[in-house]
């Protein structure tokens, strides 16, 4: 009776083990993506930049609601593969409407091969890397952009307010994003197309 009860310990045991494996393995952050608990970076307007884009750039640009994404309507051009874990630093400058804030957010489904390096830490990774590949893991998954409360002065196209920063991309991909604009109730979904012609 004594072996019984011993064979069924260790048979629960070994159960215990494998479940505790299991969930140990399924809590694993994906490479490039952050926690889903806590808040996004953020950048205000005294991380802004400036430079006159011209007056044609929105026609260039990919809009959702009051952000711009600038150069990105027709995407961007080839993007070399990169080795796994690892991702390319492509320059992206976002333009935010004055005094609007908005969330961006790397679809769910794309966390493993894309990631935002906005963030003043991430950026300078970036920089160090000196135009080579980084790690996935230098970026986020989401990242707040709040802009000035004022226009910039001059010329009426350069009146949003200019965040440089990058998507960190793993070869060519078609990203999925969503924006968030602060005073809307509904998400804006885009499709941003890296190195690719169509998605």
């Amino acid at each position: 009776m004594m072996l019984t009860r011993s064979r069924g310990a260790v048979l629960i045991a070994g159960v215990l083990a494998v479940l505790g494996v299991a969930v140990a393995l399924a809590t694993v952050t994906p490479a490039g993506s952050a926690s889903t608990f806590g808040k996004p970076p953020v950048r205000d307007c005294s991380t802004d930049a400036y430079g006159d884009l011209g007056r044609g750039w929105r026609e260039r640009a990919l809009h959702a609601g009051p952000i711009a994404f600038v150069e990105l309507r027709n995407g961007t051009r080839h993007v070399p593969p990169a080795p796994p874990g690892r991702s390319w630093p492509l320059k992206i400058l976002v333009v935010l409407e004055p005094g609007q804030s908005a969330t961006v957010t790397i679809a769910a489904r794309a966390r493993s091969v894309a990631a935002l390096a906005y963030e003043q830490a991430a950026l300078r990774r970036v920089s160090a890397a000196a135009g080579d590949h980084v790690p996935l893991s230098t970026g986020e998954p989401s990242v707040r952009f709040e802009a000035c409360a004022r226009p910039h002065a001059g010329e009426p196209w350069n009146r949003g307010t200019q965040f440089p920063g990058y998507f960190l991309v793993s070869g060519r991909r078609c990203v999925g994003i969503t924006v968030r604009v602060e005073g809307r109730p509904a998400p804006l979904g885009r499709t941003l197309r890296f190195g690719r012609a169509a998605c």
